[in-house]
């Protein structure tokens, strides 16, 4: 599973650099392709579309990247492209718009479709719109025995106004891009890495829906907020972005979730993820260099997990809240991962929330560091 990475700042630079790997004898069968979205998104998918090889895209908040000729690196108003030799059976690329704002449903279908090409699916997918339920899209892509899905949330630069996902074939600001992977052809390994640290006494969620808090304990839900963060309107998403409200489940699974928006009239906090009725919850924070330590910590589990595994490829999606928090230590959460595969070709980008899906955990996060490892089996 050879790979190329390609960095350039305009589409014309990418599309030459690409053109110069390719007339080396290079042939790759899928490319991550993943941009600011100052570039025009048209463009480059007709750009794409003269490529044989299928093309798995987002916008982003900061595009990452390494291997051993460019190092550890996180960009930003960039284009990162990995051009990648993986086996054409073992992989199905498609992209799908979404109508009536049926995302359970889409995720149902979504999972059917993986398992229409293959008998045991892994799935990578990126989504787009600022209003998309990638909660309820994971849960129902999950529902179809899908164990494992990896993804994230595209991102606009943090402008907070439009978001895209692309294929070679098209674009949308409202859609998805799923690639199938085939597990008996291709390995795969996840790992989630939080590190923020719990505030405070617990409380429970008296009464939500979706991603919309109106109680804690019986009271209002901004007075949570306002309480411990003396915080408006005018504050969010910034505050929230800096303090997550920590959820332990029901059923124990801890996520986190970031605060979008205060509703002054209904009392409610919105937020970026589901919060279900009587969780419990409380206000974290992140705490020194604790919240790095954890990224590296996670991939390490995992691969001390199944110990014959040896990574060929490295997905992360990081949130963009960790990149706000940690400023320019940011790097240093890619570069555990880098270190812990050991060098093992990387791409990703920062995500507006995190899908990392398998078994054991679940499957949708804010404020959360996830990665994916791929290995190809032997032929």
């Amino acid at each position: 599973m050879n790979s190329v990475i390609i960095h350039a700042y305009s589409i014309t630079d990418l599309t030459q650099k690409i053109d110069n790997k390719l007339s080396k004898n290079f042939k790759p069968s899928l490319a991550f392709v993943y941009t600011s979205p100052r570039h025009n998104i048209r463009k480059l998918v007709v750009e794409f579309n003269n490529y044989p090889f299928l093309v798995f895209g987002a916008t982003t908040v900061g595009e990452i990247y390494a291997d051993q000729e460019h190092g550890v690196n996180e960009k930003e108003e960039s284009i990162v492209c990995m051009l990648l030799d993986i086996d054409p059976r073992a992989i199905a690329l498609r992209l799908f718009q979404v109508e009536d704002n049926r995302y359970y449903e889409i995720g149902e279908h979504v999972g059917k479709w993986a398992l229409q090409h293959f008998n045991d699916p892994a799935i990578i997918t990126v989504t787009s719109g600022l209003n998309f339920d990638n909660d309820a899209y994971t849960q129902g892509m999950t529902s179809n025995k899908i164990e494992y899905a990896f993804g994230g949330a595209a991102g606009d630069d943090l402008i907070l106004k439009d978001t895209f996902v692309f294929s070679k074939e098209n674009y949308s600001n409202h859609g998805i891009v799923t690639l199938a992977i085939d597990r008996e052809k291709i390995d795969i390994l996840g790992a989630r890495a939080f590190g923020w640290t719990g505030i405070g006494k617990e409380r429970i969620v008296t009464k939500a829906e979706k991603n919309i808090v109106y109680e804690i304990d019986g009271k209002r839900a901004i007075d949570f907020y306002k309480k411990y963060l003396n915080i408006t309107a005018a504050d969010m998403p910034q505050v929230g972005i800096e303090y997550p409200l920590e959820v332990t489940m029901r059923n124990g699974q801890v996520v986190y979730r970031a605060v979008l928006d205060i509703d002054e009239e209904q009392g409610a906090l919105v937020f970026a993820g589901h919060v279900e009725e009587k969780s419990k919850v409380r206000l974290s924070s992140a705490r020194g260099k604790t919240i790095i330590q954890h990224v590296g910590k996670s991939i390490e589990e995992a691969l001390a997990y199944k110990k014959d595994f040896t990574p060929e490829v490295t997905l992360v999606f990081p949130c963009c809240s960790r990149k706000q928090v940690l400023g320019d230590l940011v790097i240093q959460e890619i570069e555990a991962v880098y270190t812990v595969t050991k060098q093992t070709p990387l791409i990703g980008f920062f995500a507006y929330g995190e899908i990392g899906a398998y078994p054991g955990g679940y499957g949708f996060h804010n404020e959360t560091f996830v990665t994916a490892l791929l290995s190809e089996k032997e032929k």
